[in-house]
């Protein structure tokens, strides 16, 4: 055999060469991850560059042949699988993504270049939330820009996002982007119509169970369904294009510990399948969303705390100029009054109006709620009661009066109870009605007892024809009248237990020697001694009226 011409040593070492850099880089690319290089390109290529090497060190052909022909060999089975395999025949291709159903779209997404910039959408969206947290209706536009965002990093057709309940029982949708099919059953009135169906969803909600999205929020797992018709917790309705089920992303939306709502992703029937790595994109991208709405619902929470406060005490200002500044000598009685509220907002009132001595009028009244509405319930009833007064009518009649003023004033939800007794300091009598639930008792100093002289009616301005009635006793020196709340009787202490009417009458007997102003005090002491530190949800208000 001749030996191999000088000249064609180059072309051999220069084959190698290339070929050993070819090598190199693939490896780096395979150790990056920017590339997935099969194991068969590396054998082909390691037996092109030993024949090479070899040839060049050893001339002659037969041994360079040999290696090329075994590169071939191993190219050959793998040329050959990819020239005949369908795409539909298989899961999965070689870099891990899902097929498709009936050869719908496939996307090209760089997971790698997502996971780099979610930082930067962290930031963007934190930052977008925190420029509109207090424009109107925040939480409906950063709501629409995490939808939006879903959809942009996993290439889904649609996404919903659901949040709790203040009671945390129902889960309702608070936003819908794009083309989401239901994957629960279509109440039976919504036609088979998209535009139908969409509406439906934007107010649709969810109890906590027997559903998916109920399932992913009370369990707080997230869920990702690539064979829906496999599940029995998505629901294929009927077989029109837009309902049919694709595939699905349920995240849970945990904040804090927290789970405050969930987000769900939607690709349509036909569409590449959810993979794996859009399912994390999603998890991470959920993690974003929570703290972002977090962030909005306690700052609104805040905020409303703040107005509540600001009208507290606009409204206990109000309130203390409206109640008498302390109660004047009368002939024949002495009286005593307290009122503690439970919250800056306070619904009982009293009041005291001297007219002549026949005719001494003392009101209580406790009015439902704790916001502005019942403050301004609370003044229309000492208006109205303060303009008839005077008049020649009996408690009964001014308080049905009262009544029909106030229905329609009011909302179904705000009405009031009220006590109103008129004193004759010559007969020594008492004209007295209630409506509502406020007690009136009497203490009888001959015999020491103490009975409850009212009835529980209908409270004021809660149906209009409401006829309230009217009662009279006469009295004798040293009986006691007394009307409260009934935050004042069910207040607690830290045991659970309630102040009771038992109690009251004990204070009372206890100190019925003393003068009406002195009885009110050491009730108000042995309230606010029973109930300590515990904190009150009603207000506490007491009237006490002492015949001389």
């Amino acid at each position: 055999m001749q030996p191999i011409d000088k000249f064609a040593y180059v072309p051999l070492l220069a084959a190698a060469v290339l070929i050993a850099a070819t090598m190199l880089f693939l490896f780096v690319a395979s150790v990056r991850k920017t590339a997935k290089p099969s194991f068969v390109f590396f054998l082909s290529l390691l037996c092109v560059f030993a024949g090479a090497v070899f040839t060049a060190m050893r001339p002659g052909v037969i041994f360079f042949s040999l290696m090329i022909a075994a590169a071939a060999l191993f190219l050959l089975p793998y040329a050959a699988v990819k020239a005949f395999s369908s795409a539909d025949e298989s899961e999965e291709d070689e870099d891990g993504k899902p097929g498709t159903i009936n050869g719908g779209k496939r996307y090209n997404v760089v997971y790698e270049e997502i996971d780099r910039s979610l930082l930067d959408i962290q930031k963007d969206l934190l930052g977008r939330a925190a420029e509109s947290i207090s424009a109107p209706g925040a939480i409906d536009t950063i709501l629409e820009l995490y939808a939006k965002q879903l959809i942009e990093l996993t290439h889904a057709d649609g996404s919903m996002i659901l949040l709790l309940d203040d009671f945390d029982d129902m889960i309702s949708v608070k936003h819908l982007e794009g083309s989401f099919v239901p994957p629960y059953l279509l109440p039976e009135n919504i036609p088979h119509k998209q535009n139908r169906v969409d509406m439906s969803m934007k107010y649709a909600q969810f109890p906590l169970k027997d559903n998916i999205f109920g399932d992913v929020v009370s369990g707080a797992k997230a869920e990702l369904i690539t064979e829906p018709l496999k599940d029995s917790r998505i629901v294929q309705n009927e077989k029109e294009d837009f309902l049919r089920c694709g595939s699905y992303i349920f995240v849970p939306l945990i904040a804090q510990s927290q789970t405050i709502g969930v987000a769900a992703l939607s690709r349509d029937f036909g569409n590449e399948l959810f993979s794996d790595k859009d399912f994390d994109v999603a998890k991470k991208l959920a993690d974003i969303m929570a703290l972002g709405i977090r962030l909005i619902t306690i700052h609104n929470d805040m905020v409303e705390r703040s107005n509540d406060e600001k009208e507290g005490e606009i409204s206990t200002r109000i309130q203390k100029s409206l109640l008498p500044a302390k109660i004047p000598l009368l002939p024949g009685i002495t009286g005593g009054a307290f009122f503690s509220n439970a919250e800056s907002i306070c619904g009982d009132f009293y009041d005291l109006l001297v007219a002549r001595k026949d005719r001494i009028a003392f009101v209580l009244g406790d009015v439902t709620g704790k916001n502005l509405t019942s403050l301004v319930i609370m003044i229309q009833i000492r208006a109205m009661l303060r303009l008839v007064i005077n008049t020649q009518q009996s408690p009964a009649t001014i308080l049905s009066w009262t009544n029909r003023g106030l229905f329609g004033e009011a909302d179904k939800d705000h009405f009031a109870s009220v006590s109103l007794i008129f004193y004759d300091s010559l007969t020594k009598k008492f004209n007295y009605s209630s409506g509502g639930t406020n007690p009136i008792y009497i203490y009888r100093q001959k015999d020491q007892s103490f009975t409850k002289i009212s009835d529980d009616t209908m409270p004021v301005g809660m149906e209009k024809e409401t006829v309230y009635a009217d009662k009279e006793l006469t009295c004798e020196s040293g009986d006691i009248i007394v009307t409260c709340s009934d935050g004042l009787i069910e207040a607690l202490n830290l045991d659970g237990k309630q102040y009771s009417v038992n109690r009251l009458e004990k204070i009372i007997k206890e100190n019925h020697a003393l003068a009406g102003k002195e009885i009110a005090k050491r009730v108000q002491d042995d309230v606010k001694n029973f109930c300590g530190s515990a904190v009150q949800h009603d207000d506490q208000t007491l009237l006490c009226i002492k015949v001389q």
